[in-house]
């Protein structure tokens, strides 16, 4: 499971439209900072990754979405370090884990309808 939904209701002190409007800033916000990733794996420039990494891990975090934070760090940790040896590899594994991320969101909203 990539949502750790106890630890973010933890983190939000079990504030339910809290975490939902947190979703609403992931929902908008990811897609840019996805593409922006992209390009910038793409283009091997590491201040475009590292900022859209930056941006993604935060925001991801605060949903308690750890595997997608972890992916979003060490694409954060390439683009600082200008090594995109593994970046192709870690830019699908992220993509791979945004998915996921995004049916367990859908997931959640069904349940509170």
């Amino acid at each position: 499971m990539t949502l750790d939904l106890n630890g973010a209701m933890v983190r939000l002190g079990n504030d339910v439209a809290l975490f939902e409007e947190f979703i609403g800033f992931y929902e908008e916000d990811y897609p840019r900072l996805l593409k922006e990733l992209e390009q910038g794996v793409e283009n091997r420039d590491g201040d475009a990754v590292h900022h859209a990494a930056h941006g993604l891990k935060g925001l991801v975090a605060s949903l308690g979405a750890t595997d997608v934070a972890g992916a979003a760090g060490s694409l954060e940790r390439m683009g600082r370090t200008k090594d995109f040896s593994e970046a192709d590899e870690v830019l699908s594994k992220l993509a791979a884990e945004i998915e996921k991320l995004n049916s367990e969101l859908a997931a959640f909203r069904r349940k509170k309808k």
